[in-house]
């Protein structure tokens, strides 16, 4: 297996490391890479769920021993030992987990090679890009696949470490008196703003599937403490994990950039759109469309889509869906890609 982050990948984060320092000095880390899952399409995969199930949760055990080891064990909260819990997972604008998932031979991606990697920075969605363009000059996220839904290893930062950020809004709406659900939105709210600018939209790209990811490591924060049967739990020889780790149960198809596409500006989307409408003959292709069918059987809409509505709908964010495949694709003599419709202007 190549490495993803080898020797001239490290070349272009040295020469954007000023402009992700200051974005995750403002933001906080986890600047998320760009991914594609439009370059996997077609390409089998092997599901990853039960290796990165088992490096999760050798964290967490992790985690708790070295809280237990300490004689102030009975004095730590809930919250204190999720922030512990957190810590292995975060690191400054690169993750423990993303680079490992991105380059153990125990995780099958895309690209999955040397030489597939070279062609994928070749081809992938965002290579078209401009002299002033750091974003898309750091490696993209390879594609992985968990609980049949693929995404790229971004997602994994922005699991752990937007949704640690997400969840500390979270509790302090709490202390302010807001309920559970209130709570949540005030924490999604305020994580679309800097995806919004310094994270995403400034460069063009606003990820909805960084979001969806965002929300989903906030609700595992959550469930470490709360609700009726919490994860994490205390007794007489310390702190310990009730139930274990499953990424299944966090995973959603919003975490595929292809099916839960990015709204981009006037600029970025003159360059992609050309590379997306190459993808157009495989909605014909058979594992595509089954993919795509079963994403929609499993589709709900998400807050974080109903907050990302009311903002489409106060016109302070384009309509996702005029940049989705099938809104772009041309039909051909009435009978297009399924789902297809004329491009909007």
């Amino acid at each position: 297996m190549g490495l993803l982050i080898g020797r001239a990948a490290l070349h272009r984060i040295r020469r954007v490391a000023p402009v992700l320092g200051i974005a995750a000095a403002v933001c906080g880390p986890a600047v998320g890479l760009e991914t594609d899952q439009y370059y996997a399409w077609g390409r089998e995969l092997a599901d990853a769920t039960e290796v990165l199930n088992a490096k999760v949760n050798l964290e967490i055990a992790s985690a708790l021993e070295r809280v237990n080891a300490r004689r102030s064990w009975e004095r730590r909260s809930c919250p204190a030992v999720a922030r512990r819990i957190a810590s292995r997972f975060r690191w400054f604008i690169f993750h423990d987990l993303e680079l490992w998932a991105a380059n153990t031979a125990l995780v099958e991606r895309v690209p999955g090679d040397e030489e597939d990697e070279l062609r994928f920075m070749r081809e992938y969605l965002y290579h078209r890009t401009g002299l002033f363009d750091p974003g898309t000059k750091v490696p993209p996220s390879p594609t992985i696949e968990v609980g049949a839904v693929r995404f790229g290893t971004d997602k994994l930062a922005h699991f752990f470490s937007q949704g640690w950020k997400y969840y500390d809004s979270y509790r302090r709406g709490r202390r302010s008196g807001l309920g559970r659900e209130a709570a949540e939105r005030r924490a999604i709210r305020r994580g679309i703003r800097p995806e919004r600018t310094v994270l995403g939209y400034t460069w063009g790209i606003f990820s909805l599937a960084d979001l969806e990811a965002n929300h989903a490591g906030m609700r595992f924060f959550i469930d470490l403490c709360e609700g009726q049967a919490p994860v994490l739990q205390k007794d007489s020889s310390g702190w310990r994990q009730a139930r274990r780790f499953d990424f299944r149960e966090h995973v959603a198809p919003e975490w595929d950039e292809s099916f839960q596409v990015s709204i981009f500006g006037r600029r970025r989307w003159e360059r992609v759109r050309g590379v997306l409408l190459g993808h157009c003959p495989m909605l014909h292709d058979p594992t595509v469309a089954r993919q795509r069918a079963d994403y929609r059987s499993r589709d709900r809409e998400t807050v974080t889509e109903e907050e990302i509505g009311r903002l489409v709908r106060a016109g302070s964010l384009p309509d996702p869906r005029r940049f989705s495949l099938e809104s772009n694709c041309p039909v051909e003599d009435g009978d297009g890609p399924a789902g297809a419709s004329r491009p909007e202007n």
